[in-house]
């Protein structure tokens, strides 16, 4: 009789533990969990990826723009993205001794089409490839990503951003595009939240004027400052 009391009790107590679960949020997927997956065209996906020929990871590139082109982009998609993302940065593969997965330019396809797919997620892991990756064009094309994005809770985004123009000001050659995207993300990030209310984002902007970059990137800089006190107004 005990048992059987034990066991209704189990039972009335499964649906709290759902909840709490549901609640909590299901731990985020990883590559290495698409092995389980029973959609082949994802497993296609990871091979391609895990692997170290980069031109079966610029075919997964290829096939994944088509799904995001055609808005059928699933949380596997996203997975892959990530994983191709931080390929030979913080997933690293090697070979006696050296790096044999470093494919910056996979990296920068990965990242711009994370900035498409959008949301939370993508935004976290562009964040993490500006604050690592040690390849400027992969920091350029992250930092316009996260404008294409636009998300910016608590500033985070807008701080990561001038962390790291302000770092290229202090260069002796900064690189110019970098500076340029990071301009043009922090414009649309004011433009999507009603204004950047951080005096540092102005501030940044106007020692970058004065920085040692091409004309057209410190106008771009003045331009940005008078568009964003206009938008505080």
């Amino acid at each position: 009789m005990k048992m059987k009391y034990l066991l209704l009790g189990l039972l009335l107590m499964a649906p709290l533990w759902i909840i709490a679960e549901e609640q909590e949020g299901a731990p985020s997927r990883t590559i290495e969990d698409l092995f389980l997956s029973q959609d082949i065209e994802l497993q296609i996906l990871r091979s391609q990826a895990l692997g170290t020929d980069p031109e079966m990871k610029r075919l997964a590139l290829r096939s994944i723009r088509a799904m995001v082109e055609q808005g059928a982009a699933s949380d596997g998609v996203y997975v892959v993205l990530e994983a191709l993302a931080s390929e030979g940065v913080s997933r690293q593969v090697r070979s006696q001794g050296s790096i044999v997965n470093n494919f910056p330019l996979i990296r920068r396809e990965a990242t711009e089409l994370l900035g498409q797919v959008g949301g939370e997620r993508a935004k976290n892991t562009l964040l993490r490839v500006l604050r690592d990756d040690p390849e400027v064009v992969v920091l350029a094309e992250a930092a316009y990503a996260l404008g294409s994005i636009g998300l910016n809770d608590n500033r985070e985004v807008s701080d990561y951003l001038v962390h790291t123009l302000l770092r290229e000001n202090a260069r002796a050659t900064p690189d110019n595009n970098l500076a340029y995207s990071i301009i043009i993300s922090l414009e649309r990030l004011s433009d999507a939240n009603g204004g950047l209310a951080d005096p540092e984002v102005l501030n940044a902007l106007i020692e970058t004027a004065s920085s040692p970059y091409i004309r057209t990137v410190r106008m771009r800089a003045v331009d940005a400052i008078v568009n964003m006190r206009d938008h505080g107004r």
